[in-house]
């Protein structure tokens, strides 16, 4: 009877490590269960420290997230190692004023503390805070230490991904140079970004990393695109390209048609804006290499009447498009006109598998049944999946920013 485990009558570490691994996405349970048993602690502590989120401090609460977090890793150094990935939130959906970090003395010793393969810097500011520059992080206004730690981690050959939203910088030389060491970089995010020049790329400086995903983002920013259009910038291994915008430039286009025509195989177009996306169909955006297209628009349901009608007559190797909405109603939605235009287009289409609608509904199932039976040229193929998507209201648009 004791072949289950050892003469005390515990359970082998082996299926404790199992039972943790299943658990790794559920931080909460892991925590409980090292509390109740220490037979939990060595396999749990791995999942629990590998991604680590720095809030802002609140006023009179005494040790601010990030001293407390300094503490921790002073008293316990054998846990810096096991945080891989550390998100650091700028401005919080309750801040009342701009970033905190350039008043926080300890988040460089923090820093020094961390091999990290992924970083976030990342504001989520509320309301009318969000419009202004007050929210953004100056790299200029940064002390000396905070930019030096900063700058190490950006420019290590460990890291994997970084994730900037709310910066801003003297030039865009300024911001990619920081990454000019990071050897393994593959992921980059960038939104909300503010140039105090808008001066071209140095011809004597070429950029050449191996990104496998690329997200831009202008909204509540500057228009960035133009800057990577450059002979000097290499983004020819960009795999998953995201591409988010208020407004439509010229620019924009241009990096699109550049990146169909490499090896972008999934392309995600985000246009926040209660307004048709138009020319965010250029007709050569279905590159040879594409494989899914995911959009995101407040009009789900106009976003797909223009994709299908602007494809009707180009063959595609698509095998996967998703539609995210906000709301569970599009004002314009025309069930028998959208079927339509759907019903006419599928045939340009060979490869695809699945048509994806994500909305921020709460009743999915009488939603999902009144889109069923508007769509049933989507239907009678088993393409149509309906998604419940909840993301949080922030005033971010996750995923896409």
């Amino acid at each position: 009877m004791n072949n289950m485990g050892s003469e005390s009558g515990h359970f082998p570490q082996e299926l404790i490590n199992l039972v943790v691994d299943n658990l790794h996405e559920d931080i909460a349970t892991l925590k409980s269960c090292s509390l109740a048993a220490p037979t939990f602690v060595t396999s749990a502590r791995i999942h629990i420290f590998k991604h680590i989120e720095i809030t802002p401090p609140k006023r009179n609460t005494g040790l601010s997230p990030c001293q407390k977090l300094l503490d921790l890793l002073t008293s316990s150094p054998h846990l810096a190692p096991l945080v891989d990935d550390l998100c650091i939130v700028l401005i919080g959906p309750d801040a009342q004023t701009g970033p905190w970090i350039e008043a926080e003395a300890t988040l460089p010793i923090v820093l020094s503390l961390l091999h990290l393969k992924r970083i976030s810097l990342v504001e989520n500011a509320p309301g009318a805070l969000a419009l202004s520059t007050d929210s953004i992080m100056d790299w200029n206004r940064l002390g000396r230490p905070l930019r030096s730690a900063l700058a190490a981690i950006f420019s290590s050959p460990r890291l994997e991904s970084v994730h900037l939203r709310g910066i801003k910088v003297e030039s865009p030389f300024q911001l990619l140079s920081l990454f000019s060491g990071a050897t393994s970089l593959e992921e980059m995010s960038l939104s909300r970004v503010y140039l105090r020049q808008r001066v071209g790329w140095p011809k004597s400086s070429p950029w050449h990393p191996r990104l496998r995903s690329l997200l831009l983002s202008d909204v509540r920013g500057r228009p960035f695109y133009r800057y990577l259009l450059n002979p000097q910038i290499d983004l020819s291994h960009v795999n998953s390209l995201t591409v988010t915008s208020d407004s439509q430039f010229p620019a924009k286009e241009k990096l699109l048609r550049a990146a169909l025509h490499s090896e972008v195989e999934h392309l995600r177009l985000g246009h926040p804006q209660r307004s048709p996306v138009g020319n965010d169909f250029p007709k050569s955006i279905l590159g040879a290499n594409l494989r899914s297209i995911h959009f995101f628009s407040p009009l789900p349901f106009m976003t797909m009447a223009e994709f299908f009608d602007a494809f009707c007559l180009h063959d595609s190797r698509l095998e996967s498009i998703i539609f995210q909405g906000i709301e569970g109603r599009d004002p314009v939605f025309d069930g028998p006109l959208l079927n339509a235009t759907i019903r006419s287009a599928l045939i340009h289409f060979p490869c695809l598998e699945t048509v994806e609608i994500w909305m921020s509904v709460w009743f999915i199932s009488e939603w999902s049944d009144v889109i069923r039976a508007a769509l049933p040229s989507l239907v009678e193929r088993g393409f149509l999946r309906m998604i419940e998507h909840k993301a949080p209201v922030n005033g971010v648009y996750h995923g896409f920013e």
